[in-house]
């Protein structure tokens, strides 16, 4: 009995023992912040014992507990969480900010704020929102991100330059990179990238002076920490870039058959004979499709590696970057090399030094003015005939050889052969961009320091082009292009900041700098001209060279809080600028914002919801030289004489003056800008939810004008301060987030922007910009004032007139069926640029993002979708894809099957109707929907890592620009050019393509 009552004890203790083996888990985990990156040194405990552990640099832990007890996870500045365990192999925990403890601080002109106490209309991005897809430049930082930006891009070819608009489309804003103003972000690697602040309201941007006008995008780069041992990061990627689409053209055969029936309705005389249309027919891969012919599939590799180490008083990280990348049209291609350098050390208790140095050099291969030009590629390939090979057998009287096709009588004649044009015009860049930066910073009291800051940039560019002779084409020549152009920029700041508490309730900021700005510019040129294939060039070289334009600057901002519940800041800038008359050279602006904290009242305090409610209200004044030439103020050019008629009959010379006939003002001032901005900031459920909204109106006054001379007085221009703008608009931006135990963690953003312009005021009523598609029109935008900017101006297509039909209201008379019907505005039964009429506009009502970042565990999905609404687009190639009308030209789309030739009841006229390109036949909807970006990432962790020995690694792949919604015919409805006064026109551009890419992150 006592053998079997121990057997039963040792029993029950060893079935004890192992189910409590059974119920001992070992979990891993990782903790997040707000942003979806790993939290390092995040407390881990068991609650009601003492045991527990740490994450490390990544955020990972792992734990041995058993089943059933809760964890408390805690981190200064975020929200302690508790979590069960049960049965979970793995735990992904996010923390949400705590919003009374977490104090974010974020760069502003000349320093630093708490996010909290910001009074302005500031946007911020970090790193963390944009390393879920594959950046290449600054300006994809911005997509779509904050709103009020409008980030358009015009081009796909690698390299390109996005178009930036920051509250209405005025000039580009001005990029202060580590307190380098106008800092040149192409030479930028975005991996470098701490994060991005926007100032967006003249309260805000004030502080810049005449630099803020337009708006400051501030990028701040990253730096190593003190006290941490090496690091080393490395991100590559490869992408496959492909057209997103081809235009729908005529097949050889159908091409040659509405060529031979344009011709047969014209003069009876076809092109083709039934012969040439037959063996057209009966030939296997018979003509060339141009579009095949000169894009292609194009790849791309991106390295990024940066290493940084701390100290105890000093942090150092380096970086270099490469990118090659091919363009999707051939022989296209961009290279980018970057090397960058910072430096923090803590010299004494009281003195800090930073130090930063970056290189870079660029290359570009046949990208640029090849697709904006008078013969762009694009355009070429679509509209060149499809029944031609690329290469025709030439006989001489003694000698037959092979060469690219020319014109054969029908197609364009302003068109050259597009493969002609991809292999013989050779187009090389080189840029070279050497900045730095140092400061050094010494306290001098508690709260007062002082700082002083120096920066320098030497930048210098190549440019060669060889362009070989037009084949068979009489008078043409070779030619050879050679540039050079230097650049240099200096900068130096005396910055003095106090900051101070009194009576525990008053909050004192203040900074005054004094700051000197030198910017100079050289180019020369030659050119060699070869006439005839093997003969010795004849040369010829031109240059210029700007005088240092230099500007004299005084500021200082006063920040003031009382319990952090009223917050006030004010500024003032007093402003010299080199480039203008020493009457006006001076000008000084201010600006103030008020904000209230409403959630610190006792009705909102103890609120379960609202978290946080500010009241913001600001105004600010800005001035601006940027759009006058240096030497504008003054005559530099030598006279000579223009006759005018005074008596109608005797031509009397007059004095005018060289280089454009362009007349100097001396009473030349600054154009000032005026801007109201009042918004609110909102924080709900523990942040889990922030909306931040803002209403402003813009008045830019004393713009300048080129305004016309008197031919009595020499004729040509004079730049003026007439002119007077207004913008206004509304923004609106949403983040979400929200996360459970189970591993899900899903952030979303969305953001609005909604911006009108008005022309208050003018030299002349009525102004016309851009450029003529004939001699006959007028250019193809213009300014009205009490209308809006970039408006398209043309002729109202009305439709074909059809067999039969009563007269169209504005029909002219005597027409007959198929000619083209535009609308006769004046009455006169005649149709002239008095006809000519506002078509749309060129610039979008609304634009907005939303960005969605799904984790479970180790996955993570990310959404990018951006949208641009109510806007038009000139679609100049598609008049030479129709035919052109009665002109040379022969169409290649099989929109042409529209023509009243064709189908009595179609939309277009007949073949050899008059076509004017300048109409609003040729004016399209370009609004559309984008996906910027669907990337799927994969993050490793455990047994991997240990074996790899490494601390980090990440897979992902993706697509940018997956699909686009849209009514637009061209290739793409972004890509185009124009600026802010002549926006949205397509001559042929470089189509944004489809990228494909996969990629990866480590860090050791």
């Amino acid at each position: 009995m006592r053998s079997i009552l121990v057997t039963l004890i040792f029993a029950f203790c060893l079935f004890s023992g192992l189910l409590g083996q059974a119920q001992t888990n070992h979990i891993q985990g990782k903790v997040l912040d707000e942003n979806g990156m790993g939290l390092p040194g995040v407390a881990i405990a068991i609650k009601g014992t003492t045991s527990g552990t740490i994450t490390d640099l990544d955020g990972n832990f792992a734990l041995d507990v058993e089943s059933g007890v809760i964890l408390q996870v805690s981190f200064v500045g975020y929200i302690t969480q508790e979590v069960s365990v049960t049965s979970q192999t793995f735990l992904k925990i996010s923390l949400q900010p705590d919003v009374e403890q977490l104090e974010e601080i974020v760069v502003i002109g000349y320093g630093t704020q708490k996010k909290s106490d910001l009074t302005g209309s500031t946007g911020i991005v970090t790193m963390a929102d944009a390393d879920l897809q594959p950046i290449q430049r600054v300006e994809d930082v911005l997509q779509g991100r904050v709103s009020g930006v409008f980030v358009s891009q015009n081009s796909g070819a690698p390299g390109s330059v996005p178009r930036v608009n920051i509250r209405g489309f005025t000039g580009s804003p001005v990029y202060v990179i580590d307190g380098f103003i106008d800092g040149d972000i192409n030479t930028l690697n975005p991996d470098d990238i701490e994060n991005v602040s926007v100032l967006k309201d003249a309260s805000a941007t004030a502080i810049y002076g005449s630099r803020g006008a337009n708006g400051v995008i501030i990028v701040t780069t990253k730096q190593g920490a003190k006290n941490k041992k090496l690091k080393i990061n490395a991100e590559y990627y490869h992408s496959m870039s492909v057209l997103g689409k081809k235009l729908d053209l005529l097949d050889p055969v159908s091409y040659m058959k509405i060529v031979n029936k344009k011709r047969k309705e014209a003069n009876g005389l076809e092109a083709f004979s039934d012969e040439e249309i037959e063996l057209a027919e009966t030939t296997p891969g018979f003509g060339t499709d141009w579009q095949d012919e000169i894009f292609r599939p194009a790849h791309a590799d991106n390295l990024s590696v940066s290493a940084s180490k701390g100290w105890k008083n000093t942090s150092l990280r380096a970086s270099l970057s490469a990118r090659n990348d091919n363009g999707i049209i051939k022989n296209s291609d961009y290279q980018r090399y970057t090397t960058r350098l910072k430096l923090n050390s803590k010299l004494t208790a009281k003195t800090n030094l930073q130090l930063n140095a970056a290189h870079s050099y660029e290359r570009t291969h046949n990208l640029g003015d090849r697709y904006q030009g008078t013969n762009p590629i694009v355009a070429a390939a679509t509209a060149w005939p499809p029944n031609l090979p690329v290469y025709t057998l030439y006989e001489k009287t003694d000698t037959t050889y092979t060469d690219y096709t020319g014109f054969q009588g029908y197609g364009p004649t302003v068109r050259l052969n597009p493969m002609y044009q991809v292999n013989e015009k050779d187009a090389q860049g080189k840029s070279y961009n050497t900045n730095g930066n140092i400061s050094i910073q010494q306290e001098i009291l508690k709260g007062l320091k002082f700082k002083l800051f120096g920066a320098a940039q030497y930048a210098t560019g190549e440019g060669r082009t060889f362009t070989r002779y037009k084949p068979e084409t009489q008078g043409s020549f070779t030619e050879l292009n050679e540039s050079e152009t230097n650049r240099y920029k200096y900068q130096g700041n005396a910055q003095i900041d106090y900051s101070g508490t009194f009576s525990e309730n008053h909050n004192l900021n203040i900074t005054s700098v004094f700051e000197t700005l030198v910017r100079r510019y050289k180019r020369t040129s030659l050119k060699t001209t070869f006439l005839v294939p093997g003969e010795e060039g004849v040369p010829g070289a031109t240059g210029w060279r700007d005088e240092p334009e230099r500007m004299l600057s005084f500021l200082s901002r006063l920040g003031y809080s009382f319990k952090e519940k009223i917050l006030f800041t004010g500024s003032m800038r007093m402003d010299g600028s080199s480039r203008l008359p020493e009457n006006n050279k001076w000008e000084s602006y201010f600006s103030g914002a008020l904000a209230y904290r409403l959630s610190d009242e006792a009705f909102l305090t103890n609120s379960n919801a609202v978290d946080d409610l500010k009241l913001r209200l600001g105004y600010g004044e800005i001035g601006n030289v940027s759009s006058i030439p240096v030497f504008a103020v003054q005559d530099l050019t030598s006279p000579r004489r223009q006759a005018y008629v005074f008596d109608g009959v005797t031509p009397v010379d007059g004095e005018a003056f060289e280089n454009g006939n362009k007349r100097s003002n001396p009473y030349l001032r600054w154009e000032s800008s005026r801007q109201w901005n009042s918004g609110i900031d909102l924080v709900l459920w523990g942040g889990k939810v922030e909306i931040v909204a803002d209403y402003y109106a813009k008045f830019t006054e004393d713009s300048h004008f080129n305004k016309p001379v008197a031919g009595y007085l020499g004729g040509g221009s004079i730049k003026t301060n007439s002119g007077r703008f207004l913008n206004k608009g509304i923004e609106f931006q949403m983040i979400n987030k929200w996360s459970n135990n189970s591993g899900w963690d899903i952030k979303s953003s969305i953001n609005l922007t909604f911006n009108k312009s008005k022309v208050l005021e003018m030299p002349q009523d009525t102004i016309f910009a851009g450029s003529k598609l004939s001699e006959f029109d007028k250019n193809t935008h213009v300014l009205i004032e009490g209308q809006e900017v970039g408006q398209f101006w043309g002729y109202r297509y009305l439709g074909p007139k059809l067999d039969g039909a009563d007269p169209l209201p504005g029909e002219i008379p005597n027409l007959k069926p198929g000619d083209a019907i535009y609308k006769d505005n004046n009455g006169d039964g005649y149709i002239g640029v008095e006809d000519m009429e506002v078509l749309g506009n060129g610039h979008p009502n609304f634009v907005w993002g939303y960005n969605l970042t799904v984790g479970y565990k180790n996955w993570s999905l990310n959404a990018f979708i951006t949208g641009t609404h109510g806007v038009k687009m000139y679609n100049i190639p598609q008049h030479g894809l129709i035919g052109g009308g009665a002109g040379v030209l022969d169409a290649t789309s099989t929109e042409i099957l529209k023509s009243w030739s064709i189908n009595k009841n179609g939309e277009l006229p007949a073949l050899t109707a008059i076509y004017r390109a300048q109409s609003s036949l040729f004016i399209e909807n370009s609004s559309f929907i984008r996906m910027r970006n669907l990337t799927l990432a994969y993050e490793f962790n455990g047994s991997l890592k240990e074996r790899l020995k490494i601390e980090y690694l990440r897979i992902y792949a993706g697509a940018q620009n997956l699909f686009t919604i849209t009514d637009y015919t061209g290739y793409d409805p972004e890509s185009k050019s124009g600026w802010n006064t002549t926006p949205g026109v397509d001559l042929g551009s470089f189509p944004v393509p489809r990228v494909y890419t996969i990629g990866m992150n480590l860090r050791f």
